[in-house]
């Protein structure tokens, strides 16, 4: 897995405060989750699709 992989960058990452503090968890599945968990349904961010882009478009320039 690459390593942008991780529920902290995927589109389905809540996150909500509660009186035992800070509840992460996986909107589309419903559980809880931490920030460094991976899944193979992961769905990465706009903003992490384009860094992981550019990324990929570095190591092309590097062959």
């Amino acid at each position: 897995m690459n390593r942008f992989h991780a529920c902290a960058t995927c589109i389905h990452y809540g996150m909500e405060k509660t009186e035992k503090g800070l509840y992460t968890y996986c909107r589309r599945l419903g559980y809880e989750t931490k920030p460094y968990y991976q899944f193979n349904c992961w769905t990465p961010k706009p903003n992490v699709r384009k860094l992981m882009e550019k990324g990929m478009r570095k190591e092309d320039h590097h062959d």
